[in-house]
């Protein structure tokens, strides 16, 4: 985990963008948390649970640029909330809990989703992407 985290900041640093503590820590909680997307409420809860006391403006604003330089991603689990992770560049899905709204990663055998896939009538489409997300409970909520 610490060669990833000093990738990720050599690569801003070679793009002439400064390291700030901040960013510093988001990056740490975003590496030590790599199966679960989190939105920025639950970011500024974690940065607080180490001490740091950041506004919310700050973590919007550090997300939108760390998305900007894809170190991380976006994640639409279909329920309107924004969330994000590591940019693993992995093809992988989610599932979301109906009820307290937890997000997962989950990994499908993409060889047999392709077939699947492939066997869809798409008309006129030439795809180039897409999202498939799973609703349930959570072992909690069950």
């Amino acid at each position: 985990m610490i060669q990833q985290i000093l990738a990720a900041q050599a690569t801003l640093k070679d793009n002439g963008f400064r390291l700030t503590k901040i960013r510093k820590l988001i990056l740490e909680v975003f590496f030590s948390n790599t199966t679960v997307p989190i939105s920025a409420t639950e970011l500024k809860s974690q940065l607080f649970a180490l001490d740091t006391k950041v506004n919310k403006t700050t973590v919007y604003r550090e997300l939108e640029f760390l998305s900007a330089q894809g170190i991380i991603v976006e994640v639409n689990a279909g329920d309107g909330k924004k969330r994000y992770e590591l940019n693993c560049y992995c093809h992988h899905h989610h599932v979301l809990c109906l009820r307290c709204s937890a997000v997962e990663c989950v990994t499908i055998d993409n060889c047999t989703l392709e077939e699947q896939l492939n066997s869809v009538d798409l008309k006129n489409f030439k795809i180039t992407g897409h999202a498939l997300n799973f609703f349930g409970l959570c072992a909690q909520c069950r």
